[in-house]
């Protein structure tokens, strides 16, 4: 290998662990029913996430669109910590219409809609008790990164969630 490809190389490796290991900027989920935990739902609901981190890892854009849900009024959307078929704390929400703990659009409905807006450490709320501090978004990007986090739409037929997405 000639002198000038192995620097090319080498800067390259640099630059993909400076960018936080894989570099992966877009992920998204499919939302449906079936992907609920514990139990699985048999829900005409659907819909779909997409997230985009900013190169500086500082901010994340996100588009949620849901349609078809058979709860009358959705309650909130967020995003959880937690691999395929388990459940884990809540990191940020995406939309709520019951309050959450930090500034948060309404979400549309009340059987479908979309929302979409920005995501930065100030909206990051944990969950601590799984060693994801509030704010600390960082660990946002390495769970979305190590498919490590899901996407859940709760209604009101459907409290504990209606659809599920598991976000890769």
């Amino acid at each position: 290998m000639k002198p000038a490809h192995a620097i090319s190389l080498a800067l390259v490796a640099v630059l993909l662990v400076a960018a936080g290991g894989d570099g992966k900027r877009s992920f998204g989920a499919k939302l449906s029913g079936i992907l609920e935990t514990p139990a699985s739902i048999s829900s005409t609901g659907s819909g779909r996430l997409k997230i985009k981190v900013n190169g500086a890892q500082s901010s994340a854009e996100y588009e949620l669109s849901y349609r078809d849900l058979e709860g009358s009024a959705v309650l909130f959307a967020h995003i959880h910590l937690g691999q395929p078929r388990t459940g884990g704390g809540v990191m940020v929400f995406l939309c709520s219409n019951q309050g959450a703990p930090v500034p948060t659009p309404a979400c549309p409905g009340p059987a479908g809609g979309t929302v979409s807006g920005t995501l930065t450490a100030a909206d990051l709320i944990g969950p601590s008790n799984q060693g994801v501090a509030s704010g600390e978004f960082e660990e946002f990007v390495k769970a979305l990164r190590n498919q490590g986090a899901y996407v859940n739409v709760h209604t009101d037929l459907y409290p504990p969630g209606e659809i599920r997405g598991n976000i890769k």
